[in-house]
């Protein structure tokens, strides 16, 4: 029998290509199998590495505005930061009643991650009225006005259309409104002096008033009453509407008030200034330059065209005095929130005297909601603590233990003293913020955090 070995030689050769090809193909196919993972775990890597980047700019971003904001420094609205190429964009919002939110978005190649922060404002200090006065009273004359509500715990005393646009209260058993011109309602022992009330009256003893609203009195005399009338006795009183005698409600004072700022409080403004450094006298007439916080052992003198802007608190143990176009502000980092200038020293009768005058300006931060408080710590009435005179205006004036003086057309937002004393067209417009006004300090003050996540 014949045998082909060449077919037999061409048919193995075959084979083996085939064999070769199909382990080629097995090995391929175990490599790949064997490389895929590991190439998307190398992905992966690549990807979560990328991530904590981005995660690490939006924190930096936070961290960043929340520094600026506690040291009031300059920052906007959205800021933008720049590490190695790739950006963290940060925004600020009032999120709330005294809360502002940061939001930082951290992008490193697309992967994006959100850091938000929530701040909430520290020290707060309630101004429920547009004047508050203590034992020593308020004195007004000659067309001068108060925009808001009065509260003294002494004498109330009006002449020359002096008006209040609000309500007006004198606390105590013994509490006196005279002369003056109410817009709202009366709320004193006794009330007399050819004074009006547009609201309604109430009083122990009223005498020679015109009253809008209801009257409820012990004793009333030489009065025209709008309203209902409650009394015991009546003299030469006009009554428009229903009277009962004798009046069944008992008369009971307005209760004596404490002025808003305690001693504690200023302690902790003082150490505050303090902890950012002492240095000497300070006169400027011309420039712009900023300070705060520190302690300035001696005087503050602002004269000319001199600007001082106001990055923490201030403890001056002299005096303060600022004149012709002199600026003392609020830095713009100070956002809503107020801050403090104080003069004086504890139970000094002649450190602490603050003088406003000419065109001075006395401004807050720039946004809404910022007001820059000038505190006066002298003690006594022998002379004033705080004087203010001309077309200066200011926002907050505080002498819990002296008295103020207003002059001509000064302009404020809310006066506080243990006396006080307003003339010639000098006008005190109070707005609702005050009511609860919070105070930044420097370094150890201001905001604080109340929540710090990550948000999708």
């Amino acid at each position: 029998m014949d045998f082909n070995f060449k077919k037999v030689k061409k048919n193995s050769g075959a084979a083996m290509l085939v064999s070769v090809v199909f382990f080629l193909f097995i090995s391929l196919a175990i490599i790949s199998g064997l490389v895929s993972p590991t190439v998307r775990e190398f992905k992966n890597s690549n990807d979560l590495i990328k991530s904590h980047q981005s995660q690490s700019l939006s924190e930096s971003g936070v961290e960043d505005a929340y520094f600026r904001l506690k040291n009031a420094r300059l920052i906007g609205n959205s800021e933008t930061i720049t590490l190695n190429g790739n950006t963290a964009t940060t925004i600020i919002t009032d999120s709330g009643y005294n809360e502002k939110t940061i939001s930082a978005l951290g992008d490193v190649d697309s992967r994006q991650r959100t850091i938000k922060m929530i701040l909430t404002t520290g020290k707060g200090v309630s101004f429920n009225y547009g004047i508050q006065v203590g034992q020593g009273g308020l004195d007004m004359s000659n067309l001068s006005k108060v925009i808001g509500n009065a509260y003294s715990s002494g004498n109330i005393i009006g002449t020359n259309l002096a008006r209040i646009q609000g309500s007006a209260i004198v606390s105590g058993p013994t509490g006196i409104i005279e002369g003056m011109d109410i817009d709202g309602n009366a709320w004193s022992h006794t009330i007399k002096g050819t004074s009006t009330v547009g609201g309604n009256a109430t009083h122990s003893t009223l005498q020679d008033t015109i009253v809008t609203g209801n009257v409820v009195a012990d004793s009333i005399s030489n009065c025209t009453i709008g309203g209902t009338a409650k009394y015991d006795t009546r003299l030469s009183c006009t009554v428009t509407g229903v009277t009962t005698t004798p009046n069944p409600d008992v008369f009971v004072p307005a209760a004596i008030l404490p002025l808003p700022i305690s001693e504690a409080q200023i302690r902790l403004w003082e150490q505050e200034a303090e902890a950012g450094g002492i240095i000497g006298e300070q006169i400027f007439s011309s420039g712009t330059r900023s300070l705060g916080p520190i302690k300035i052992n001696g005087n503050l003198d602002l004269s000319g065209t001199a600007e001082l802007v106001v990055t923490g608190t201030i403890w001056v143990t002299g005096n303060i005095e600022l004149s012709n176009s002199a600026v003392l502000k609020l830095a713009p980092g100070y956002g809503s929130s107020s801050g403090v200038v104080m003069a004086g020293l504890d139970e000094s009768p002649i450190n602490g005297v603050i003088g406003i005058h000419n065109s001075a300006q006395i401004l807050g931060s720039g946004t809404t909601g910022s007001y820059l408080m000038l505190l006066s710590q002298k003690e006594g009435t022998a002379a004033d603590a705080i004087e203010i005179t001309n077309t200066s205006s200011a926002a907050i004036l505080y002498a819990g233990e002296g008295t103020i003086e207003i002059h001509n057309s000064a302009a404020l937002k809310e006066v506080t003293a243990y006396k006080l004393e307003i003339t010639n067209s000098a006008t005190v417009t109070y707005e609702s913020g005050l009511a609860n006004t919070n105070f930044s300090s420097g370094p150890s003050g201001g905001w604080n955090i109340k929540s710090w996540k990550e948000v999708e």
